[in-house]
Formats: C-alpha cells, structure tokens, sequence
C-alpha cells in the first residue's frame, strides 16, 4: 500500500511540473465536402512514466483514483460508456468527443476551432453518410460508424472516445519530447480525403529532418474510393473491401486489417486459425510485430507482400496517398513534425475534409500575404493564417522515427 501511494505522489509531482496556465495549441477543421461530416476525436494528455521514461496517452473521463495505472488497461467501463482506454489522469475529451461540420454550401457552419492543452496526443476521424433519426439518435447508414457509446445505446455525435474502424484518421501528438508529430493514416481505411497542415507563423522546422517531413501538409485531397478493383488495381476484390449503403453509394474501403478484422469477428471461433493469421500478419499484431527484416526476439516483419493480393491494399493505398500510413509500419514516408515558434507562439493546425474542393482563401484586410478560415466558430483568438511561408531549408538531423499504434488498438 505504501508502494501505491508513493507512485501516486510521484505521478502528481510529474503532472504538477506542467505550467498550469500554459497557452494552447488550437486545431482549425473545415469541410468542403458537399456533404456533412461528423468528426470522432479520441485523446489526452501525455504522462512521462519516471521509472521507465515511455511516455502514455490519457484516457479521458478516468476518475482521480485511477491515477496509479498509466501503463494499465482500465479495470472497469469509463465515463460509463465502455471505454477502456490507458489509466491516466482523466483529461476530459476535446469537444467533448466530437462535433458535426456542415456540407460545404453558402452560410453552412462548416468550420469549427477546437482549443487543445499543451501535451495533448490523440486521433480523430471522420463520418459521413449520417443523419438523426425521429427519435434523435445520430445513425450512420453504415451501422459501425454510428457510435452507440452510452448506455442508453442511442447513437450520438459525441463519441466518447471511440474509434471507429474503415475510416481515414489523422493523429496529432503536441509536445513529445518539444516537438510534434502528426500524420494521416489509412491503416483503418478511406472514407473521405484529409490534410493537416500548420497554421504559418505559429511553428519551427529548425532541426527537424527530412525537412520535407518538417511542418509540411500531410496527407491527400485526392478520392480514391472509386478506383478500387480498376485499371492497374484489379487484383483488388471490390466485393470484400468496398462499404456501400442501401442506394449503392461508395462510403468507404477498407484495408487489409480491416477487412481481416470483419472477418475474425464474423467467423468468431478460436479454431479458425486462418483468420488469426490473416489478422495478424495485416495488422502488423504478433508474431508479426516488427519492422524489421529479420526475426527478432519471436517477433517476424510485417511485410505487406505476403498478404493475398485479393486484399492487399497497402501498395494502392501508397500509390494514391503516398505521404499517408499505408500500413502499420508505413513510418518513413508518413511520419511529419513540427516544433512550437516559441514560449508563446504555440502549434496550431488546420485539419481540411475534401480539400480539393477549397476555393481561395480569405485575405485579412490590408494585407495580400495573409488569410484566414471564415466563420470558425469558436474561435478563442482570431489566429492570422499566411497563404504562402516557405519552410526554411534545414540541417538534416537524425531522427527517430515514430510509429502509431497498430490498428485496432488504442492510439495512445
């Protein structure tokens, strides 16, 4: 017990070294999908271990009593909706877990600001094909989008910390070790085109390498999900990795994890010894764990060249997204960073949804260099956005590279 409670004070001193009144990061969303999105977003803050240096990601919504178990799985459902993140120290949930953002048309709100703390980490993803129904429940017409986190079993806009599978997802980690790392990912499918970009002026490059990977946009305004099983692609088997809806409209592809995935939880039988070989070797899971050429410590590559071709979207998906995750260990073309200006210039970021439908941006009157999404709603502080700020040329430094949790798993 003495044991306990001396961790306990330990984890309390660490987290009491943050500034408490530290300014925050923001990330600016606009969709300019003609269609409504509802975005999922899953996080918290960082905790650096002081016994072992790791550092974890929050579960948010954790009561102060489960303080203790940074590196645990949660012993019972959290915030009440089922959650069993990482233990940690309860940050609440940006945006409460999720918003809607209007289809891009004149006077629609669709953009939004959400305010982030320092050390944040998380994930988000985007729905759409979703409507509330006569009994207000927020229902997706591809049923695993619609999030039935809460006990009444309703579908909601506010997930409550849920990820959701067959869906493109971006990661943002503020503050790891003084710099940023962010990516999009197709790990867990496509659903709709994203790109994370900085807002100029609020970053550094500066020893950051390669520095085509340091504070550049990420990701891909292009649409690849009606090209699956086409052209140079037909290998792929439409029939197992398209997601239509009841008026045959394409909402998403699922990759290869996903997909094998599906097919564990459909054909649940521990005897079923070729799905859990398929899962694994897809989701980059044990014995297929490394990124290495060689076995190490009972742990093989995973190596996307092994899966069956019907399935195998890691070459189509790096094809058509090639700054994005294809697969698990997907690090060395995927992974951007980014590091604060200053003390008191924080990172902000601008997260776009169907980008290649943006038109110009907003000049800021008297200026022909500076721009700004309208109508962000809300917006703490108005944050000038430069059109144009060429990333200054930089002195490679190595760098380890960083690696998202695999699919399935929490990110954090």
């Amino acid at each position: 017990m003495k044991k306990l409670v001396f961790l306990c004070l330990v984890f309390f001193a660490v987290i009491l070294t943050i500034p408490a009144n530290a300014a925050d990061h923001t990330i600016q969303w606009q969709n300019h999908c003609p269609y409504e999105v509802s975005v999922v977003i899953i996080g918290g803050l960082q905790y650096t271990n002081p016994f072992d240096g790791k550092v974890y990601g929050a579960s948010q919504c954790m009561p102060p009593d489960q303080t203790c178990q940074p590196n645990t799985k949660c012993p019972y459902t959290a915030c009440g909706e089922g959650n069993k993140n990482k233990c940690d120290q309860g940050a609440p949930l940006v945006d409460n877990g999720g918003f809607i953002l209007e289809a891009d048309t004149p006077g629609a709100k669709n953009t939004h600001t959400s305010t982030v703390p320092k050390f944040w980490q998380g994930s988000f993803q985007p729905r759409t094909n979703c409507h509330f129904d006569a009994d207000k429940n927020y229902v997706c017409d591809y049923e695993p989008h619609t999030c039935r986190a809460y006990q009444d079993g309703q579908g909601k806009v506010e997930c409550g910390g849920h990820q959701i599978q067959d869906a493109t997802k971006g990661e943002i980690n503020f503050d790891e070790n003084g710099v940023d790392t962010y990516d999009v990912s197709a790990v867990d499918g496509f659903n709709i085109p994203i790109t994370i970009e900085l807002v100029p002026g609020t970053g550094s490059a500066e020893g950051l390498a390669p520095v085509e990977y340091a504070c550049t946009k990420a990701g891909t305004n292009f649409d690849l999900r009606d090209l699956v099983g086409t052209g140079d692609w037909k290998n792929l088997d439409a029939s197992k990795l398209l997601i239509k809806n009841a008026a045959s409209t394409t909402i998403a592809v699922r990759s290869a994890c996903s997909y094998a995935s599906a097919l564990n939880h459909k054909n649940n039988d521990p005897h079923f010894d070729e799905k859990d070989y398929l899962t694994n070797s897809t989701c980059c899971k044990l014995p297929f764990g490394s990124a290495q050429d060689f076995q190490k410590n009972g742990n093989m590559k995973c190596d996307p060249q092994t899966w069956p071709s019907d399935i195998n979207t890691a070459a189509f998906f790096k094809h058509f997204l090639p700054t994005a995750y294809s697969y698990a260990y997907d690090d060395h073309t995927s992974t951007y960073t980014c590091k604060n200006k200053d003390e008191d210039t924080l990172t902000a970021y601008i997260v776009t949804f169907c980008g290649a439908n943006e038109g110009p941006r907003v000049a800021l009157p008297g200026s022909d260099t500076h721009s700004h999404l309208p109508d962000l709603s809300p917006t703490p502080l108005p944050t000038p956005v430069a059109t144009q700020t060429p990333v200054p040329t930089q002195t490679p430094v190595p760098q380890t590279p960083y690696n998202p949790a695999k699919s399935g798993d929490v990110n954090f």
